[in-house]
Order: C-alpha cells, then sequence, then structure tokens
C-alpha cells in the first residue's frame, strides 16, 4: 500500500452538503406527513360530537319528523362586543373571538323536545291547526372563552355568585318553505371577566337564524345591534349596572378551527416529531461520517 493511499484511507469521509441536504430534505418530508396525518385524525376525534344534520334533516318538513333528544355539538364560537365604559353610543371597547372551554367543558349541550302543535315555550310562535311544525328547545350547557374572559349558558351552570336561568328556545317550520325552519334562543349568560368579577344579563338576549337540519350546519345565530345591560347580578331589579353588550354572533358547525386545547395538543406532536427528527438526522449524518 503506498503512501498516498495510506493517507486516503486514514482521511474520515465527510458527507457534503449534498449528501446533508438530501437527509434533511427527507426528513423534512417525514416529519410533514407526521404531522399531517396527527392532524387530519385530531380534528375529527375531537369534532366527532354533534355532527351537523346527524340528529334530524335535511328535507321537506323535517321538523316534523325530529324526535325529542340532545344535540352535543363540539365545533362553535362567538363574537361579542362589550361597552365597558357605557358611553352614550354604546360603543363597544372589548371585542372576544371566543371558542369553546377545556374539556369537559367543551361541548354546547341543546335538549330538543318533540314536534308540537305550537311552542309551550313561545305560545303562539305558529297557528294551531294539526301540523307539528313546532320544536322547543333549551341550552342545556355552554362555554366559551376569549380574551381573558368566559361566558357561560344554561340554568345552573355559573360560576359566580348570580343563578343563571334557563336558555330557551324553538324551532318552527317555514310556512313558505318546509325544508327551512326559524330557530332562536333567548339566552341568559354569565360572563367571568377576572378578578372575581361576574356580569349578567337581565333582559334575555335573542339570538337567530334560519337551519335545513339539527343539528344545524354552519348556522350564524345573530343578536342585532342594540344594547342589552350587564349587571352585577342575574336577578332583576337588584345588581349594579355595569357594563352594556353591544353585539353577539354565535357559529355552530362553521369551519374547523382548532380550540386551544386542540393547539397544545398539536404543538406538543410536532415538538416531539421535531426532536425525534433531529435525533434521527444527527445520527445518520454520524454514521456516514
Amino acid at each position: 500500500m503506498t503512501a498516498s493511499r495510506k493517507n486516503d484511507a486514514a482521511s474520515p469521509v465527510r458527507c457534503g452538503p449534498s449528501s446533508v441536504s438530501a437527509i434533511s430534505l427527507k426528513h423534512i418530508a417525514v416529519l410533514a406527513s407526521i404531522a399531517i396525518t396527527f392532524g387530519l385524525f385530531l380534528a375529527p376525534a375531537a369534532l366527532a360530537q354533534g355532527k351537523q344534520c346527524s340528529s334530524c334533516g335535511p328535507g321537506p318538513h323535517w321538523v316534523d319528523l325530529c324526535s325529542a333528544g340532545q344535540d352535543q355539538i363540539a365545533n362553535d364560537g362567538a363574537v361579542v362586543g362589550i361597552d365597558m365604559d357605557m358611553d352614550p353610543l354604546c360603543l363597544p371597547d372589548v371585542n372576544l373571538i371566543m371558542w369553546p372551554c377545556s374539556p369537559p367543558n367543551n361541548l354546547l349541550v341543546v335538549k330538543r323536545s318533540n314536534p308540537r302543535d305550537d311552542s309551550q315555550y313561545f305560545p303562539g310562535l305558529r297557528p294551531v291547526d294539526g301540523h307539528l311544525d313546532v320544536i322547543d328547545t333549551e341550552i342545556i350547557s355552554m362555554c366559551l372563552t376569549g380574551g381573558g374572559f368566559t361566558l357561560r349558558a344554561g340554568a345552573g351552570q355559573q360560576h359566580g355568585p348570580g343563578v343563571l336561568v334557563a336558555s330557551l328556545g324553538a324551532i318552527a317550520e317555514l310556512p313558505g318553505d318546509p325544508r327551512l325552519a326559524d330557530s332562536f334562543f333567548d339566552v341568559f349568560f354569565e360572563v367571568d371577566i377576572g378578578g372575581g368579577m361576574f356580569l349578567y344579563n337581565q333582559t334575555a338576549l335573542r339570538l337567530a337564524t334560519t337551519i335545513s337540519c339539527a343539528p344545524p350546519g354552519q348556522a350564524s345565530y345573530i343578536h342585532p345591534t342594540d344594547c342589552i345591560p350587564l349587571y352585577t347580578s342575574p336577578v332583576p331589579g337588584q345588581g349594579m349596572h355595569v357594563a352594556n353588550l353591544t353585539s353577539a354572533q354565535h357559529n355552530v358547525n362553521q369551519e374547523v378551527i382548532p380550540s386551544l386545547s386542540q393547539w397544545g395538543l398539536i404543538a406538543l406532536v410536532l415538538v416531539l416529531a421535531g426532536v425525534g427528527g433531529i435525533f434521527i438526522l444527527r445520527r445518520r449524518v454520524h454514521s456516514q461520517s
């Protein structure tokens, strides 16, 4: 063996930039596949309950055929405006984008009655004519959070000193189109603004929309832009008037966006996948050096 060949044998074999780049690109692709796979499995699992139109409809006269039950909806959120300084124009000082609270309080739970000739909660909603075109509804529990605030609704669901009363609603078939129905709720809620302070409405917040099935698909329940006073007590005539609700929009089964808890799980998966990928990459480079 010549001296030059001895030197060649003693010299370490180093990976060139192209080798490292090839390995890096390969592992980046693998990590991306892992992240996408986890994301595809994570979101449906989190939103499996309350799939739109899973209970009743769509189709003509679906209200007539809808039996009593409970809908558990995982995918909802709200946009809420609050006037904290109570200016004369009732302009919002706080605009909140709110998402479901952490489990086990993340589900919007709505109870449905059997079809009725007229509403028991709102008599006169439809003519008493033998057509079972009305369903009474009630929000059993709702918890949304965002911007440091938490909003709760449902009889007895409060965390503050006041006692929340029932948030009742109804579904009523449209006379001119039996495939559609008016849906609304008169919501009584609690807003936890932190620091041990809670706000309540003493006048119902009416949220309404038109739906074609239950649970509704991609529905936005809207409240007209008028002020609703917020008090330190939910009992009419009691408590101090300290703020106003200026606007509210409750979205149900809209575009799927992970909640804070889901983002946390996705971030953990990505971190673990990244650490594992870096470890594999370093071992591969070391083995080729």
